[in-house]
């Protein structure tokens, strides 16, 4: 069934709309939910006309629906609003800040891991984990905003889960200055299979955007599926980590060019 208006409706009459294409299918507000990847209050929301949803969640919703979705020069192109631009225009600001620490941070890893601490102290050396924490959240936090904005699942929660262990990751290597050398390998060789297993499937959530973000999208997932596989084999984990950046040039470019649009 075709139905070249719907997407084009304004509420209340494009929830009265959808509550009763929902009827007709015999489904109830949950088993639509389920099937669409949306919570349910979004559903019941926008079924009782209090808001507008994008276009993107209309076309979820009809396609499960069983009502095709006819796309219109009309159709909205930007998908992000306002303060979801602000956080991408954060977000890749950050991504530039977590690219240029990431280099000292390599060094002061390296220095405090064999030992020497004639050029860098203790203080100091938290301080960068510090941010690099700190830019990492914020860089992150604009491809989870992306992932709630089509609605991707599987992004969504790599995303905070990625954010979560860098910030952990980060702590340990703190606190593992007190600890014996020989959990120097050991902590190695768990952190590039977790966070190579992470980024692989977080490249796939990139990935599954591809159409609608673009080819930068694309090459990005690409890159990020390679780092992960790499690093999460520790044997090709060198590789992995001189892939990292043209990956995180790319993801910067990515935010700035969606904050932009």
């Amino acid at each position: 069934m075709v139905n070249k208006n719907i997407h084009t409706m304004k509420q209340p009459q494009l929830g009265i709309r959808i509550s009763k294409l929902r009827k007709e299918k015999g489904l109830t507000q949950e088993e639509l939910v389920e099937q669409c990847n949306i919570n349910v209050r979004t559903i019941q929301r926008i079924e009782a006309g209090e808001v507008n949803p994008r276009s993107y969640t209309i076309k979820t919703i009809l396609n499960v629906l069983g009502v095709d979705y006819v796309e219109t020069e009309q159709e909205e192109k930007t998908m992000f609003t306002s303060t979801e631009k602000r956080r991408l225009n954060l977000a890749w600001i950050f991504g530039i800040v977590y690219f240029v620490i990431g280099f000292i941070e390599t060094a002061a890893d390296f220095y405090q891991f064999t030992g020497d601490d004639s050029l860098l102290n203790t203080s100091v050396y938290v301080g960068i984990k510090i941010i690099s924490s700190i830019s990492f959240v914020f860089f992150f936090l604009g491809f989870y905003t992306i992932a709630k904005v089509y609605n991707n699942q599987l992004l969504k929660m790599i995303t905070l889960l990625l954010i979560t262990l860098f910030a952990l990751s980060n702590t340990i290597d703190v606190i593992g200055l007190q600890l014996l050398d020989e959990t120097i390998a050991i902590r190695i060789v768990i952190e590039c299979m977790v966070f190579g297993g992470l980024q692989l499937v977080f490249g796939i959530g990139i990935f599954q955007l591809k159409n609608k973000l673009g080819q930068l999208a694309q090459v990005n997932g690409i890159l990020e599926i390679v780092v992960g596989a790499s690093l999460a084999t520790v044997i090709f984990a060198s590789l992995g980590v001189f892939l990292l950046i043209p990956t995180i040039i790319v993801e910067v470019i990515l935010l700035y060019k969606l904050a932009k649009k």
